[in-house]
């Protein structure tokens, strides 16, 4: 197993950047990735993980800021998709703590109904530093009205 990936379920990882030396590790572990970073951020193309026949959603987001309701609604509803299959899925950014953790913190939410704050303090209990702005924080209020309103 990849040593950098933080397991929020059984299911479900979030992580730093792979380096192009670990994607074959990765292949190993993940059949899923949601790849957060813009494009100009990527070491590796995005071919390179259907190379090696694991499922990829590029989904971009600035760095230290936050998707729309609706980006993470689309990304949410595709692990969630990628999980019924029994497929394992890693989310990564940069660094493994903004944008990844916003999306870690989404899941729980989403997957397992918590609180945000529940949602937060086990993530941050797996990758202290995890969700880094107020922007992060924002959209994950956001979706904490929608899941309750649904």
């Amino acid at each position: 197993m990849w040593s950098s990936a933080r397991f929020i379920d059984e299911g479900v990882a979030f992580s730093r950047m792979p380096a192009v030396s670990e994607l074959d590790r990765v292949a190993e572990t993940f059949d899923a990735v949601v790849v957060l970073v813009e494009e100009f951020e990527l070491p590796y193309s995005i071919e390179e993980w259907e190379e090696r026949g694991v499922d990829v959603l590029h989904s971009p987001i600035p760095d230290f800021s936050a998707p729309s309701l609706n980006q993470l609604l689309e990304i949410l509803g595709w692990i969630e998709g990628k999980r019924m299959q029994g497929k394992k899925v890693l989310i990564h950014c940069l660094g493994g703590l903004g944008r990844s953790g916003t999306v870690a913190v989404a899941w729980l939410m989403y997957s397992k109904g918590l609180p945000l704050g529940e949602a937060l303090g086990r993530v941050r209990s797996i990758r202290p530093g995890a969700m880094e702005t107020p922007e992060q924080m924002e959209v994950l209020g956001e979706l904490e009205g929608y899941l309750r309103s649904r």
